[in-house]
């Protein structure tokens, strides 16, 4: 009975069970940049980010554009679904897949907003076409 509530409250939240496609993006997250740098999507089409904490010490991934669109991060202990991620924190060695549904397009900064990161050049874009 649980797992049948889960289920329905996941599938809306990527856009119902026509979702046939998703893209899927690995984030890199080092001293001090992100690789890629620029990310590229595509409005519609559902997308699997996986953050992955390759450096030595914590870094954290923020974007306005993620402030605004149903978010859902899974792993093996954890799967939490939130109308909006503030950011997302790795210590090193972390990886978190966060799963969302691009709806506008534009341009959208990130940043790892760590004290002194982004300032060291810990920035990217995330391209909705």
């Amino acid at each position: 009975m649980l797992l049948a509530l889960t289920v329905a409250l996941v599938v809306p939240t990527l856009g119902g069970a026509a979702e046939t496609s998703r893209a899927t993006v690995d984030i890199e997250m080092l001293e001090f940049a992100f690789r890629p740098r620029t990310i590229h999507l595509k409005v519609g089409i559902p997308v699997r980010l996986t953050l992955r904490n390759r450096g030595q010490i914590a870094h954290q991934l923020e974007s306005g554009y993620l402030h605004r669109v149903n978010v859902r991060i899974l792993n093996d202990a954890l799967h939490v679904e939130a109308p909006g991620l503030d950011f997302a924190r790795l210590n090193p060695g972390g990886s978190a897949p966060l799963e969302f549904l691009p709806r506008r397009k534009g341009r959208f900064a990130f940043a790892c907003t760590i004290e002194g990161h982004r300032e060291a050049g810990m920035t990217g874009i995330m391209e909705v076409r």
